[in-house]
């Protein structure tokens, strides 16, 4: 299953497209401030909330991320979440680079009001997001803009460069990337490159996986 939270008029085929005020089409009308569905667990390979943090509080943003894992398929899941990086676009206007046509300083801070919940409950930006998502109980959690997001994820606009993207995973399979070993125990996982989780290198753990950088897993390499 891929969900497609707080879609408002961005339907996508091929997902549950999820919202709760929209007026636009949607699959499953639904307030995730009050739980998660018991039928989405262990079912979900995909989450997208696209600009959805930024409409709940920083307290429902980390309830509905830690409410989210128990979704996790026992393959993995990975959960995307883009939204207006509110630093990055106060440096845009700065810089004279931000799209005023389109968009402006205030809509992505207070929300553009085309319908009732069409209204921003506090000023996102990429860190504080990926902080929240990891308190949350994500272990893998990456921040980066939204040109550094891989394709296949119904981004409406991924051009706007003031969006911040949010990229987390869990379990033992990254569900985007095919590369799929299993272990004699019947363990399945992905080799791939290590990545250091800490600030100093001298830690020796995946940023990915969580395992130390000797596992067999990082194809014995230690960077």
């Amino acid at each position: 299953m891929k969900l497609n939270l707080g879609c408002g008029d961005r339907y996508v085929d091929g997902w549950v497209n999820v919202d709760n005020e929209t007026p636009h089409r949607i699959d499953q009308r639904r307030d995730l401030r009050k739980g998660i569905p018991e039928e989405w667990a262990g079912q979900v390979t995909h989450i997208y909330a696209g600009h959805l943090f930024e409409h709940l509080t920083p307290y429902e943003c980390e309830r509905l991320a830690s409410g989210l894992i128990v979704c996790a398929h026992t393959d993995g899941c990975v959960f995307v979440a883009v939204g207006p990086d509110i630093a990055v676009a106060e440096q845009m206007v700065k810089d004279g680079t931000f799209d005023f046509p389109y968009h402006s300083l205030d809509t992505l801070r207070h929300g553009a009001g085309r319908w009732s919940g069409d209204e921003h409950m506090w000023e996102t930006t990429g860190p504080a997001v990926a902080k929240i998502i990891r308190d949350a109980g994500w272990p893998v959690v990456h921040a980066m803009t939204i040109n550094q997001l891989e394709g296949g994820w119904p981004v409406a606009d991924p051009t706007q460069l003031w969006q911040y993207a949010v990229r987390s995973w869990i379990g033992p399979v990254d569900p985007l990337v095919n590369d799929v070993v299993v272990d004699p125990d019947g363990t399945r996982y992905q080799p791939h490159p290590g990545e250091y989780l800490g600030k100093n290198v001298s830690d020796g753990f995946c940023r990915r996986c969580g395992r130390d950088l000797r596992h067999p897993l990082h194809g014995g390499e230690v960077l």
